[in-house]
């Protein structure tokens, strides 16, 4: 098993700066020293091996420190390369284990420090444990100091690790906060949809608001104006009081204009909804000369106010459309107070058409419909006008009695 080593943490340079002068110090020392190591009792004395021992020397320090720097993840290799190289420097070279220069103290650290594995510090620890001993054989000293030295070496290999597990902590950290700081950036990127969606909706929203509003103000002004405009010859008083009452239509849907820009509910309505629909009714045929039947059947009960908003925007864009687009004469309103739903029928005397198109407004009722978990159904043909049929599920009345059970 490796572990990844994403670049170079300071750590190891430190490693790399108490690695020379180890090495530098062991240089010093072998020289300063030749009698250790072209004695007689030597395994290689005899041939006056000094340089010998320099060039080993430096070889130890050479190759585990390239093989770790080199690599891109910690694996065991310089482990083994440590292991192999100073323990034979170790056995075969220095017949002298209680001098004043630890050669194994540096290389049980730095077993410890690159070892990114339990195999490696496996190793490391064997290595440890088993150099020592095997040196006393090779160079016969007392057990004592073997275990002096192998209590020394298990010190620095411990302090090893102690680096290794902080370097590794460090990258965990920063691989985490890396983590979190592109999940932070997806949060941040999907905050960013969100509220471009939830301000796209409200737009959309606020658009079909102000359609109908002021698509059924402006039908019922101008319908209204056109009747004045021919009954101010023949009776100018009429003529005045029609014009007060379009006055009054024309600032009441000014004032549900300014709510919506101004994004603020309507007030709660004390009327009923047949009571509201009931006026819309009354005002359109006012003002447009147009006959609209209105009747509500069945038990009233409370609705709330989004399916009361849906079926006033319903009735208001259907009438406007019916004198608009089918040039209407007579509409004819249903309310049904169903047990467990709201049934609205709005059908008109208009031209009527084959081939119906959903423009804005009917896109418009459709969706507020939908988002009331209702259905919409629009008929129409040649010379039979428009027929509109709203069903809206009273769930409300289910979630109240449930509770009230509850």
């Amino acid at each position: 098993m490796t572990s990844a080593l994403p670049h170079r943490h300071w750590f190891d340079y430190v490693f790399l700066s108490i690695r020379t002068l180890w090495f530098l110090a062991g240089v010093n020392y072998i020289v300063s020293n030749p009698g250790n190591y072209n004695h007689g009792s030597h395994l290689l004395g005899a041939a006056g091996m000094l340089g010998v021992a320099l060039s080993f020397f430096f070889i130890i320090y050479l190759v585990p420190l390239v093989l770790y720097m080199r690599q891109r993840r910690l694996t065991v290799y310089p482990v083994i390369a440590e292991m192999a190289l100073s323990g034979a420097f170790n056995c075969f070279f220095e017949g002298n284990s209680t001098n004043e220069f630890a050669f194994y103290n540096l290389p049980a650290l730095a077993m410890a420090y690159m070892s990114g594995s339990r195999l490696g510090i496996g190793l490391a620890v064997s290595s440890v444990v088993a150099t020592p001993l095997l040196a006393s054989l090779v160079w016969g000293f007392g057990l004592e100091s073997a275990v002096n030295i192998i209590v020394d070496g298990l010190i620095f290999l411990a302090i090893g690790y102690s680096f290794r597990k902080l370097v590794s902590s460090f990258f965990q950290i920063k691989r985490m906060n890396g983590i979190i700081g592109e999940q932070n950036r997806t949060l941040e990127l999907y905050a960013n949809q969100i509220e471009q969606l939830t301000l796209t909706q409200e737009r959309s929203r606020l658009s079909r608001e102000l359609h109908d509003t002021v698509g059924h103000t402006f039908t019922t002004t101008i319908t209204g104006m056109d009747a004045v405009y021919y009954l101010i010859d023949a009776d100018r008083e009429e003529a005045k009081r029609s014009l007060r009452e379009l006055l009054d239509v024309t600032r009441s849907g000014l004032d549900e204009v300014r709510r919506h820009i101004h994004q603020i509910a309507p007030e709660g309505e004390e009327r009923s909804l047949t009571l509201v629909l009931s006026g819309i009714a009354r005002e359109f045929a006012s003002f447009t000369d147009t006959a609209v039947d209105y009747d509500a059947e069945g038990e009233e009960y409370p609705v709330p106010e989004n399916v009361r908003t849906a079926l006033v925007r319903c009735v208001q864009e259907a009438l406007t459309n019916a004198k608009k687009h089918g040039f209407a004469t007579a509409i004819r309103i249903r309310l049904t107070y169903h047990p467990d739903r709201l049934q609205l029928i709005v059908k008109d005397n208009g031209a009527g058409t084959n081939q119906l198109v959903e423009g804005f407004g009917l896109h418009a009722m459709g969706e507020r419909i939908s988002n009331a978990h209702g259905s919409l159904h629009v008929a129409s043909s040649p010379g039979y006008g428009v027929t509109i049929e709203c069903h809206i599920p009273a769930l409300w009345r289910a979630e109240i009695r449930q509770s009230e059970g509850a």
